[in-house]
């Protein structure tokens, strides 16, 4: 059986700070195949790799990261780890690995900007957006034709929506894969699998190797993990 492609959920989070150059390196050192970073507007409308819509988990703070300008955000000391920008984030990725940018806000602002910063980053084919708005796939598909969109599904979705919009792959998360819209899914177009998440008892990336077997026996095309090496085959040392 062909493994599925092993793709670095903010990077090699298992062992680095989320989100941060450091991660993104260690994730290509370990074999992944595709690294994930994720994607928030500033205010001042630069694209930065940071997951939550707040600092209150990353530095103790309850600022908004929307209301703060990225220069701010960059220079702010953090416990583990510092922000980047989405453009350094694809300069570090880019060059050896396709990267997933993981869009956590539903407007078309960021979806017009990220493509901005790809296109000025000249790496258009090595590229996969993922969006929980299937407006955002088509205007990822308008201003990047032939861009890989992964849509990452909410609940009750429209999955044909989502494909008439461009998208190329579905993202389901592990404790739905029993259910009948995974299975169909599963029978008909590549579906990625986020472990872990709600309803495992772990946080999102997070899995042990009897876990996977079990996602991996399903046959999805790719699954998103903190540690890469599960599915890679490398060892955590030879990842450092």
């Amino acid at each position: 059986m062909t493994r599925p492609l092993a793709i670095a959920h903010r990077g090699y989070s298992a062992r680095y700070p989320e989100n941060t150059l450091e991660a993104y390196r260690a994730a290509i050192a370990a074999g992944a195949d595709i690294i994930e970073t994720d994607a928030r507007l500033a205010a001042d409308g630069v694209v930065v790799a940071c997951h939550d819509p707040t600092l209150a988990r990353l530095a103790g703070r309850d600022d908004a990261v929307a209301d703060l300008p990225s220069d701010t955000l960059l220079a702010m000391p953090l416990p583990r780890g510092a922000l980047t920008t989405l453009a350094a984030a694809l300069a570090t990725i880019c060059p050896h690995r396709p990267a997933l940018i993981d869009v956590k806000t539903q407007d078309l602002a960021i979806i017009d900007a990220i493509a901005a910063t790809v296109e000025r980053a000249g790496v258009r084919e090595r590229i996969w957006i993922g969006v929980r708005d299937h407006r955002q796939a088509a205007e990822a598909s308008r201003l990047l034709p032939d861009v890989n969109i992964l849509a990452f599904l909410p609940e009750g979705a429209d999955a044909e929506a989502f494909a008439r919009a461009g998208a190329r792959a579905f993202r389901v998360w592990e404790a739905d894969l029993g259910g009948d819209e995974a299975r169909r899914l599963l029978a008909q177009r590549p579906v990625w699998v986020t472990a872990g998440g709600a309803r495992t008892g772990r946080d999102a990336g997070d899995i042990g190797a009897a876990d996977l077997a079990g996602i991996v026996a399903r046959a999805p095309a790719a699954v998103l993990v903190n540690d890469p090496t599960l599915l890679s085959g490398q060892t955590a040392a030879g990842a450092a």
